[in-house]
């Protein structure tokens, strides 16, 4: 893995030399919520963008440490990098939603505007724990594909010392790029564009679906993002225990 470029240029490379499954799953993506709008998929759909979303960061991650995605094992790998994507970055985000959620509804009945305002902070606190869980865990991604130092409490006290490096980038690597979704949403709105790929009679609607693929693609792009910055801490971190393999060692010497 090379550390001669800023993140943005690392994750447009692996985007590059995963290109098929990156835009596969962002296919992916935006055919859920397609389909989402005819048939009420409810928390199964949120299930199904967490797998999927998995996968971005899992492909990324295997070019990013140099494999191949011929790679014998490289299913097996998979599915125990979902599941714990699934438990470590997905679960808490949505319990913390759903609590809050539960909470302004019994403490603000019958006043619509209170619990909306109150609502607000879902957004703020659901981000906060993304941010923590991506922190705490993120290296453990990468060392599930390398197969070194693969333990959640590994990962933890691997992110602590990883700090320096982890937290400005996530915070201005991850962090703008998820912002971006937002802002476009937030303009598609208000010009009356939306970003629903579909009208409610099922015909195309081209400026919604033109939407809803930036979004699905800025969104994308910040899990390989993600993927970038994790990985090359956990590698960082290997260099500073002596444990890197040899075939990254020389990006260190």
């Amino acid at each position: 893995m090379k550390f001669d470029t800023n993140i943005f240029a690392a994750a447009f490379e692996a985007v590059r030399n995963s290109w098929k499954f990156f835009f596969g799953i962002i296919a992916i993506l935006f055919l859920l919520d397609a389909f989402n709008m005819f048939y009420d998929l409810g928390n199964s759909i949120t299930v199904a963008k967490g797998f999927a979303e998995s996968g971005i960061v899992f492909y990324a991650c295997v070019v990013l440490l140099g494999f191949t995605m011929e790679e014998p094992d490289l299913n097996k790998k998979y599915t125990g990098f979902m599941f714990r994507y699934l438990l470590l970055l997905y679960a808490p985000v949505i319990v913390v939603s759903l609590l809050i959620a539960m909470l302004s509804n019994s403490a603000f009945q019958g006043d619509q505007e209170a619990r909306n305002a109150f609502l607000g902070l879902v957004v703020v606190v659901s981000a906060i724990t993304y941010f923590l869980t991506m922190f705490l865990f993120g290296t453990l991604f990468p060392a599930l594909v390398l197969g070194i130092r693969k333990g959640i409490g590994s990962a933890v006290t691997r992110s602590f010392r990883q700090a320096g490096y982890m937290i400005p980038r996530l915070v201005l690597g991850v962090g703008l790029f998820n912002v971006i979704p937002f802002a476009v949403l937030i303009i598609a709105e208000n010009i009356g564009v939306g970003s629903d790929p579909l009208t409610a009679t099922g015909a195309p609607d081209l400026a919604g679906a033109c939407v809803l693929a930036l979004v699905k693609l800025t969104s994308g792009f910040s899990l390989v993002i993600f993927a970038v910055i994790v990985c090359r801490a956990y590698l960082r971190d290997l260099s500073n225990l002596g444990e890197l393999p040899t075939s990254d060692a020389e990006v260190f010497a």
